[in-house]
């Protein structure tokens, strides 16, 4: 044992550090999409289970990293509790769509509850890092010109602000650019939804050049 020992003693330094090497980089790794959200993949699906659900999801985390896939956020709809959306940091666009069509991987949500799956990819245009409420306002809708609109929709900061909502994304879909999306998070539901109904925010929309009828939903943490 002594003679053992006094063999590895000169590796010690060595494989520590080859223990070292994957903790580093797999944290630089996160740390870089942390500080530089670039495109993103939102993924909506009903499941049927979602206590079911999500552990097998989170279990697939290594696989969805070797596809350039890093989830970021889980919520739901609120008040529909099994309507999902999940977002994913995206490395490569074209990989991680092919992923997501792959047919063994369709197999294997299906066998975990998982109907109607829709992923829509976007490039971010700003976010705010700041942001840290549970609940968010999403709006999508088509625009005419999209740097006339940002100028609008920079024009009604105060007046979100005023209604509970606080801008935390800014993001254009990468295979429809006209196709815009904002995020906000929400400090005063009742106020947040009364603004996003109002006869104001319509014209003010209108205004900036908005070309469709926005969607507009609510989700919530499920972390």
């Amino acid at each position: 044992m002594k003679i053992l020992k006094t063999m590895l003693n000169p590796l010690r330094p060595t494989l520590m550090l080859l223990l070292l090497i994957p903790f580093s980089t797999v944290f630089a790794q996160n740390t870089d999409q942390k500080m530089n959200l670039d495109k993103i993949v939102e993924t909506s699906f009903h499941v049927k289970n979602f206590n079911m659900w999500k552990p097998l999801f989170l279990k697939d985390s290594l696989q969805r990293k070797q596809n350039g896939m890093n989830t970021i956020i889980i919520s739901s709809k609120v008040g529909q509790p099994n309507h999902m959306m999940n977002v994913a940091t995206v490395m490569d666009v074209e990989k991680a769509k092919a992923a997501m069509k792959d047919p063994a991987y369709l197999e294997r949500i299906k066998m975990r509850g998982v109907t109607n799956p829709k992923a829509e990819f976007y490039q971010v245009i700003r976010h705010n890092p700041d942001a840290k409420e549970s609940k968010w306002a999403i709006m999508t809708h088509k625009v005419k010109d999209f740097d006339a609109w940002l100028v609008g929709f920079d024009q009604g900061k105060p007046m979100r602000e005023n209604a509970g909502l606080i801008d935390a994304l800014v993001a254009r879909n990468i295979d429809n650019p006209m196709t815009v999306q904002v995020v906000c998070d929400i400090t005063d539901m009742a106020k947040a939804k009364a603004f996003m109904n109002s006869p104001v925010l319509k014209e003010k929309m209108k205004e900036a050049g908005v070309i469709s009828k926005p969607t507009i939903e609510y989700y919530e943490s499920r972390e």
